[in-house]
């Protein structure tokens, strides 16, 4: 079974494992490095005060790190059985049971409550989202969703994607290119 590494917090080099299944893009160790570099010093984030939601989490590394950075509330989301039961074993391999929550479902099935469900105790609300490429809609959708459910808190989207996605009405916005995967990340503070 394939492993990637933790790269910050207090799990940092511990590995966790990778879902056995072709559907799935693990997010290279460089990217997630550039991601969570980005997320704290441009955008600030205090993963500590902060309610995380993994779409599309695959094997829940993003979260994962998240909860390895202080998170101490995230939801991972992911349709494929086999992703989510290696998101359960490297949560039980961590002993982080307490800091997450599970579904698997398709994203756009899952109810608003069940997101809202722990976030109301939480001004900052950041979202890690790498969809099949393919799922252009569904990827709009889930933004447009997010935007209204969280519009009174500070919201903060990380987009994996072979294009960057225009949230340039967010208050706060970058894009950054790791080979064939566009991130773009964009924080909003204020409804918009």
């Amino acid at each position: 079974m394939n492993k990637c590494r933790i790269i910050n917090g207090v799990f940092k080099r511990r590995l966790i494992k990778l879902p056995a299944i072709s559907s799935t893009r693990p997010t290279s160790n460089i990217v997630k490095e550039s991601i969570f570099n980005v997320l704290f010093h441009r955008f600030y984030i205090d993963f500590s005060k902060s309610f995380v939601i993994d779409f599309f989490a695959g094997s829940g590394a993003l979260g994962i790190e998240a909860i390895s950075c202080g998170c101490q509330n995230v939801l991972f989301i992911d349709i494929n059985a086999i992703a989510v039961r290696c998101i359960k074993d490297n949560i039980r391999d961590l002993k982080i049971k307490n800091f997450a929550r599970i579904r698997c479902k398709k994203v756009e099935l899952i109810r608003d409550n069940v997101i809202w469900q722990d976030s109301e105790n939480y001004e900052s609300i950041v979202v890690f989202m790498d969809p099949p490429y393919k799922e252009k809609e569904l990827l709009l959708n889930q933004v447009s969703r997010l935007k209204s459910l969280f519009q009174n808190k500070v919201l903060t989207l990380i987009i994996e994607s072979d294009e960057y996605v225009n949230l340039e009405d967010f208050d706060n916005f970058h894009k950054m290119k790791h080979g064939n995967t566009l991130i773009t990340i964009a924080s909003k503070s204020t409804q918009i």
